[in-house]
C-alpha cells in the first residue's frame, strides 16, 4: 500500500547538465505487490531463458478438485507442497517409462482464481523431448501430441492421495472436526475422492523460448489480481473484472464478467493468497535443476539492454525494464540529454530543500 508513495521516501537525483532535478518514489519490493511484480518478473523471465533447452515446450495445468480444497486451505503450504511434488513426479516416471528420457521443467503454484476464490493448481512448463538416460544426448519428441490428459489426471491422482493418506498416517494434517476422532471415514472420504476424474490440460507445445517464459511469466512474481481489472471503487464497493470460465464455451472466447465486493470481504479475499514468507513459489526440477546446469548450455541468448562496460546503478532494472517497453530512460534529463546524478535517498519525514 505504501509503494511508490511518500511513506517509504524517495531517490533525489541533479542533471549534471542543466541542474534540474528529478525524484523517483521508492518501490516496496514486496512479490504479491501489483507494481513490483512487473519488475520482478522481467528479471525472472531473463534468467529463466538462460536455462532453458532450445526446443519445443507444453503447457501443463494441474488443478486440485474442489471436494480437497477446504482441506488445502485449513493446511496450506502443506499440500501446495503436494502439488508440487506430485506432478513433478506423475512427469518424470512417465517420461522415463514411456520415451527413457528425463525431462526439464519449472513449475509455478497459483492458488487463486480469476474471480480471486481460493483454486489451487499449478502450471508447469515442460520440455517436449529430455535428457537420454545415459546422460549423453539431448533428444527432442518427433509428434507435438504428448499424452492423453485424462491418464496424466489419473497419475497425479493416485500419487496426490497416496502422499495426503501419508501425512494423515502421522498426524501431519488439520482435518474438519468431523473428521478429527475417526480416520477411517476419512479415508474413506478419500477413497471416493480417488475414484473421480481430476482435471489436467495439457497444450499444444510452444517452440519459441521467449514467448514459453512471457507466457507462464504473467502467473509468477504477482499479485493475484492486476490493477487494471479494478473497474470502481466507491460507497464501500469494489468492482472488478474477472474471467468467467464457467460462464463461456470450451471452444470460444473466455467471457468477461463483473464482481463486485465490499472492502472487507474483497481484502480477505484477496490476502488469503499472499505467499508465506520463504515458500517457493516457482520450482525446477528434472535436468531443470542446477545439478544439470553444467551438462546443459544455455541455447538461448539474451539480449542485453546496455552496451558493454556502462554502468547502470542501482536502479538498473527500473531503467532496463522502461527501455524494453520501448519507453525513455527515466534517468536521462530530457531539456539536455545527459544523465542524472544520483544524490541522496530521502526517507520519510526527512525535508531536504529540493525535495518534492
Amino acid at each position: 500500500m505504501a509503494c511508490r508513495t511518500p511513506r517509504l521516501g524517495y531517490a533525489s537525483f541533479e542533471c549534471v547538465g542543466c541542474q534540474t532535478y528529478k525524484y523517483i518514489y521508492r518501490s516496496c519490493g514486496n512479490r504479491f505487490c501489483a507494481q513490483c511484480g512487473v519488475h520482478s518478473t522481467y528479471k525472472w523471465g531473463r534468467e529463466s531463458l538462460t536455462r532453458l533447452i532450445d526446443m519445443k515446450h507444453h503447457h501443463v495445468v494441474f488443478t486440485l478438485p474442489k471436494p480437497l480444497r477446504h482441506i488445502s486451505k485449513l493446511n496450506g503450504d502443506k499440500l501446495h507442497d503436494l502439488l508440487f511434488k506430485s506432478s513433478s513426479e506423475v512427469m518424470q516416471k512417465w517420461f522415463s517409462k514411456k520415451h527413457q528420457l528425463k525431462p526439464g521443467m519449472f513449475t509455478v503454484l497459483h492458488t487463486a482464481g480469476s474471480d480471486l476464490k481460493y483454486h489451487p493448481h499449478v502450471h508447469m512448463v515442460i520440455t517436449g523431448g529430455g535428457l537420454s538416460e545415459e546422460g549423453k544426448r539431448i533428444i527432442e519428441l518427433e509428434k507435438d501430441y504428448l499424452t492423453r490428459q485424462r491418464f496424466i489426471g489419473g497419475l497425479f491422482r493416485n500419487s496426490f492421495i497416496n502422499r495426503l493418506r501419508e501425512l494423515d498416517r502421522r498426524d501431519e494434517i488439520v482435518k474438519p472436526k468431523k473428521w478429527k476422532d475417526n480416520k477411517s471415514s476419512f479415508s474413506k472420504w478419500l477413497g471416493e475422492i480417488k475414484s473421480k476424474h481430476w482435471i489436467i490440460s495439457i497444450q499444444k507445445p510452444l517452440r519459441d523460448l521467449n514467448q514459453i517464459v512471457g507466457y507462464v511469466g504473467r502467473y509468477t512474481k504477482r499479485a493475484c489480481l492486476s490493477e487494471y481489472k479494478i473497474e470502481s471503487i466507491s460507497e464501500g464497493i469494489i468492482k472488478f473484472r474477472y474471467n468467467d470460465y464457467k460462464g463461456s464455451s470450451r471452444k470460444g472466447k473466455v467471457n468477461v464478467a463483473m464482481k463486485s465486493m465490499g472492502y472487507v470481504e474483497f481484502l480477505d479475499e484477496l490476502l488469503q493468497h499472499v505467499p508465506s514468507k520463504g515458500f517457493r513459489m516457482v520450482r525446477y526440477s528434472g535436468i531443470y535443476t542446477s545439478h544439470y546446469k553444467k551438462y546443459l548450455p544455455a541455447k538461448q541468448e539474451i539480449e542485453e539492454v546496455e552496451e558493454e562496460g556502462e554502468e547502470w546503478g542501482e536502479f538498473e532494472a527500473l531503467r532496463k525494464l522502461d527501455i524494453s517497453k520501448g519507453n525513455k530512460d527515466q534517468l536521462i534529463c530530457p531539456n539536455c540529454q545527459r544523465e542524472y546524478v544520483f544524490i541522496e535517498i530521502v526517507y520519510p519525514g526527512k525535508k531536504t530543500k529540493n525535495g518534492p
